[in-house]
């Protein structure tokens, strides 16, 4: 899902364009999803599992929206972009520790997810490491867009729904955790090139 987000995306230009015309600052939008985030984690924990799905939902689409109105408003910098990726971490970390804490998956499991989905989004930022365009495709092409936050929120809210939250968790702690070892070797791999040259 993570590789298909751009064309996704392009389904909520308008309600960007509206949130950016109400003039809502991109880190409200940034911050709503820690909020969210948490909110699903305390209706894990309490067994209210809808609405915690319908949160963990929300919060992912802050993560969408937060840059669409950056862009809109031209509001974009280095900033935003870390501002994102710290929000990010801060809306999935109290979903995985609801899940813990709920006893609806392996503690060991889950926090194998939360340090995968963690290390994930420390080699997303690759900007001024390697060339942009080489940091896009990492981004965005198979296999380094695996288990990304729309792949997370699909296979939790799968789980749920069929009992099997355990075995979504499980998932989501081996893919991350892969394409955060994949990206670390990519960029190992790139540095010596780039010595050699």
């Amino acid at each position: 899902m993570e590789t298909f987000r751009e064309t996704l995306s392009r389904l909520f230009i308008p309600v960007g364009r509206m949130l950016a015309a109400m003039r809502i600052h991109p880190h409200a939008i940034s911050c709503s999803g820690i909020i969210f985030g948490c909110t699903s984690a305390y209706c894990f924990v309490s067994r209210h599992y809808t609405l915690a799905i319908v949160f963990f939902v929300l919060s992912g689409f802050s993560d969408v929206f937060d840059g669409m109105v950056a862009r809109n408003r031209g509001l974009t910098s280095s900033f935003g972009s870390f501002m994102d990726n710290f929000c990010s971490a801060y809306t999935d970390a109290p979903v995985f520790a609801g899940l813990i804490i709920a006893n609806l998956c392996n503690p060991w499991w889950g926090a194998a997810a939360l340090i995968g989905t963690m290390t994930r989004l420390l080699t997303f930022r690759l900007n001024g490491l390697i060339p942009q365009q080489e940091a896009q495709a990492l981004r965005s092409r198979f296999p380094y867009a695996l288990a990304g936050k729309g792949d997370r929120i699909t296979l939790v809210a799968i789980g749920t729904a069929f009992g099997c939250i355990n075995e979504a968790i499980i998932i989501i702690a081996i893919l991350t955790n892969f394409v955060a070892i994949h990206r670390s070797f990519y960029l190992y791999s790139w540095e010596k090139k780039a010595l050699k040259s």
